[in-house]
């Protein structure tokens, strides 16, 4: 455990995240390292779902990804998941859920940025002992 504190930005719910790992900052690069290489695959797989329309594929897509935001205290968009995860459950049809689709797919694209950029400031955090 390291004697320094990283502060993450504010979309990162930090402290949840220094807790989750213990105060291990090389472990919690690695996971947004590792978060990242999957990232891409899990959005595409959720869009996927979206457009060909079976809101049962939908939901299974969302589930898979929503651990992810916990991994990297992305609290806020995995509560958001959840929510959609449950509208899921009861909609006719992917067109029944466009109006709450389109901003939370926003949200997931947005998301990566933050991550990535959250995952280089602590690359050069944990360089510098």
């Amino acid at each position: 455990m390291s004697d320094k504190t990283f502060v993450f930005s504010e979309a990162v719910n930090g402290k949840y995240i220094i807790e989750l790992y213990a105060g291990d900052y090389v472990m919690i690069e690695e996971t947004f390292t590792d978060v990242l290489l999957e990232y891409d695959s899990f959005v595409q797989k959720i869009n996927t779902s979206f457009h060909e329309g079976d809101p049962r594929v939908l939901k299974s897509a969302i589930h898979k990804m929503k651990p992810l935001f916990g991994f990297v205290g992305l609290t806020e968009i995995q509560a958001r998941c959840v929510k959609f995860e449950n509208a899921c459950q009861d909609a006719p049809s992917c067109s029944a859920l466009a109006a709450e689709y389109g901003p939370l797919f926003e949200q997931l694209v947005h998301a990566r940025a933050i991550i990535q950029e959250e995952q280089a400031r602590l690359v050069k955090f944990n360089q510098n002992p």
